[in-house]
């Protein structure tokens, strides 16, 4: 048999928290908490609001008033968020945060250009087993935000007591390869899936009930609802959502 877990909700203790804002070469740190900071005004994740914390805590920044601003969410397809902001005489202001692949895209198709030492700042990130977010504002890249996991106490343990008992366990995360890789190596999982999407975590419970496996699958979120339906059995999280219960 298989069990098949979200990293966020069932491996780290609690949510991903803003540990530290990194500046690429040519921009401030200051920079790029105001930019984390106006990204994460709305969103109302743990991870968002630790990124405000972090800003006035840290950088001393206070809360701007953003009259008509448009909220960007975050989409499991896109693996971003942020807002648009409209301005009376201009163009407004567009600022977003997300994984790096989707924020460089994102650049690309604004006409901006990524600064060349983005790739060693979201590397280092993830050699530490955090999640980069990369921070953009206008088309500009300014930086990354590093969000520290932390594994749940005696994880380790668990995982060996349930393949001692023929149980095969697998981290599904959104996570890029690296970050996913370093996680799974300190919770002790079998294997992992990173920057998964819905229909991703869907097609490996499929593949793996195809090889005559009952499957498991533990998430807290609405993008782990449909993975917990089609799993042999679903276990929702206490926390989670409504549509993952």
């Amino acid at each position: 048999s298989t069990l098949l877990m979200d990293k966020t909700g069932t491996i780290t203790f609690g949510n991903r928290q803003a540990a530290e804002f990194k500046p690429v070469v040519g921009v401030t740190t200051d920079e790029v908490a105001e930019a984390a900071l106006v990204s994460s005004l709305a969103d109302e994740t743990p991870e968002g609001r630790s990124i405000v914390a972090l800003a006035r805590e840290q950088h001393h920044l206070s809360e701007p008033s953003l009259p008509g601003a448009e909220l960007v969410a975050f989409k499991a397809q896109t693996r971003m968020s942020g807002v648009d902001i409209p301005a009376s005489d201009g163009p407004g202001r567009s600022v977003r945060k997300g994984a790096a692949d989707s924020v460089k895209a994102w650049v690309h198709g604004r006409g901006g250009t990524v600064p060349a030492d983005l790739d060693v700042l979201v590397r280092e990130v993830s050699e530490l087993g955090g999640t980069p977010l990369v921070v953009a504002d206008d088309g500009r890249v300014l930086g990354v935000i590093y969000l520290k996991d932390i594994i749940k106490p005696g994880i380790a343990e668990r995982f060996a007591q349930l393949r001692a008992m023929g149980i095969k366990t697998v981290m599904i995360t959104g996570d890029n390869p690296v970050t996913a890789r370093v996680i799974a190596a300190e919770a002790g999982v079998d294997d992992f899936l990173a920057e998964a999407t819905p229909e991703m975590k869907m097609d490996l419970i499929k593949a793996e009930q195809a090889g005559s496996r009952l499957v498991a699958m533990t998430g807290d979120g609405t993008n782990d609802a449909p993975a917990l339906a089609q799993a042999d059995v679903g276990v929702a999280m206490n926390t989670g959502t409504q549509a993952a219960k």
